[in-house]
């Protein structure tokens, strides 16, 4: 299966205060850790048409999502989608892309 591009470009979590420093996270899902606008750490999870955000604060710890949105643009063979997030279980957000990924 080709690897699909992820590109955080719009990832707004709100309320989120604090700043994330130094190192990132290991990635516990398989994923892609990238700092978000407000300075968190967010791992990208992509499997089949389902991306997942699983947020943690500045000293790697979990962020419950229930108060948290985000968007995300997801780059594949070319064309961009752009992802609204919804809360999921404990510190994750999903949203489900329309557009078929490559090789699929």
């Amino acid at each position: 299966m080709p690897k699909i591009s992820m590109l955080a470009a719009l990832l707004a979590f709100a309320p989120l205060a604090a700043f994330a420093h130094g190192t990132s996270p290991v990635a516990a899902h398989g994923g892609q850790v990238v700092e978000d606008s407000a300075e968190h750490w967010v791992e990208l999870v992509m499997k089949g048409d389902q991306m997942t955000a699983y947020v943690f604060d500045e000293d790697k710890n979990p962020v419950p999502s229930a108060q948290l949105t985000g968007k995300a643009t997801v780059l594949a063979g070319g064309k961009s989608q752009q992802l609204v997030l919804a809360p999921a279980e404990a510190n994750s957000l999903t949203a489900s892309s329309t557009r078929p990924r490559p090789g699929r």
